[in-house]
């Protein structure tokens, strides 16, 4: 089987770089017969300038069922658009059997069949915070749709959301869940804290320097996922928790500027910080936010920490919440959207809006060991739903639904 993935966040920081690499390490992980095609930008940051990049990709282009194509981004093109003008040369010269494009659109004529993933609904019901890029996404879905033989969705509730917005037929859907790509024993490693003795950043800091500390995973770099993450509000609760010798780390994976600090700080906070040593600092020294970090470095300031906070209010999956209950650590995060489907009874779930019930969550899980434990060990058995072995059988029987359908020959 000769599957062409279009990764267009291959190398960058975030959830939606997670996800890319997860798909190529389930996809080997489950089909030894499999034959892969990536499509990648060759430099990333011609997409997305403010992102962190990652190289923890470059072991899966390795594996010889694998053919790595990168390809210089078209100035002026968009991934709003119907990709046709990027990837009909590129599958002109690679030849393949299907088509995964990963990040909402498609192709409005592709020589196979392909499958589309959708990681929620936010340009739909969030139109006026996506401005120009939600009118033409739509109008661009509007004239794949055909040609979509399958819409692949991260989490029923993002699937139920799409379908009933777009509007599309939930028949023509399938949910696969994210799976880490990390190592196993990249996991392991940064589950201890003496991995990381050194400096986090250039010129920043250690871990043995936050103390006892809880951390806030903001995730991807673009404006909409930094607000609707709702970090204001966890700071507010960390505030009005009052917890001595507490620190609350606040890790995003863009460079930090005055538009970050402002869509992830209080503004009476903002007012009286200050950047030092490459990290935003309030004149107290309780809450610190970071800058880009990458993937091994972050991990390890995850799993270190004494809590995750992460009072999102609007997910399509909500990765950071897997990579806490894998790491084995309590976990916080807001009632909404994905997040009750994912994280089940292994976290305390707070209403977004809920100050003190955020405060309260911290206070209790940073004041009770042992209810602390018990969360853990939830977590970590309802982690083991999210393996690689999971997403690539699920995978492969969207594609073996799709050879059923009668559309043409996928060279199985």
């Amino acid at each position: 089987m000769r599957i062409a993935l279009f990764l267009p966040h291959l190398g960058v920081s975030g959830g939606l770089g997670v996800h890319c690499r997860g798909v190529v390490a389930a996809l080997l992980r489950v089909a030894p017969q499999i034959q892969l095609t990536i499509f990648a930008p060759r430099n990333p940051l011609a997409l997305f300038p403010l992102a962190g990049i990652e190289d923890d990709w470059k072991p899966l282009i390795a594996d010889p069922r694998v053919t790595y194509a990168p390809f210089a981004w078209p100035p002026g093109s968009s991934l709003a658009d119907p990709l046709d003008p990027i990837l009909a040369p590129l599958l002109a010269e690679h030849p393949c059997d299907l088509l995964l494009c990963s990040y909402y659109t498609g192709m409005e004529r592709p020589p196979c069949p392909q499958a589309v993933v959708f990681h929620d609904a936010g340009f739909l019901e969030n139109p006026q915070v996506f401005g120009e890029t939600a009118t033409r996404r739509r109008a661009a879905v509007e004239k794949c749709r055909p040609a979509i033989d399958r819409l692949i969705c991260v989490s029923a509730d993002g699937r139920d959301r799409i379908c009933r917005l777009l509007p599309f037929d939930p028949a023509g859907t399938a949910v696969v869940w994210h799976a880490l790509s990390d190592r196993d024993e990249l996991l392991k490693i940064s589950n201890t804290a003496s991995k990381f003795t050194g400096l986090l950043w250039p010129g920043g800091d250690t871990l043995a320097d936050w103390g006892r500390y809880a951390f806030s995973p903001v995730g991807a770099a673009t404006g909409f996922n930094r607000v609707r993450k709702n970090v204001p509000k966890g700071v507010a609760g960390f505030r009005r928790a009052a917890l001595p010798d507490v620190k609350l780390v606040i890790a995003s994976t863009g460079t930090l500027n005055e538009r970050i600090l402002a869509e992830l700080l209080p503004a009476e906070e903002l007012a009286s910080g200050s950047i030092e040593r490459g990290a935003w600092r309030s004149t107290d020294g309780a809450i610190i936010v970071l800058p880009n970090l990458d993937r091994e470095p972050f991990l390890a300031a995850m799993s270190r920490a004494a809590v995750i906070l992460y009072p999102t209010r609007y997910e399509g999956f909500g990765l950071p919440a897997v990579e806490a209950m894998t790491l084995g650590v309590p976990l916080i995060a807001g009632r909404s959207t994905s997040l009750p489907e994912v994280v089940g009874d292994a976290g305390l779930l707070v209403d977004p809006d809920d100050v003190d019930g955020f405060a309260h969550a911290l206070r209790q899980i940073l004041t009770e060991p042992r209810f602390a434990a018990v969360l853990v060990q939830k977590g970590k058995l309802r982690a083991r739903e999210f393996t690689l072995e999971r997403m690539g059988r699920e995978m492969i029987a969207v594609f073996e639904e799709m050879k059923a359908q009668g559309r043409p020959s996928l060279g199985f």
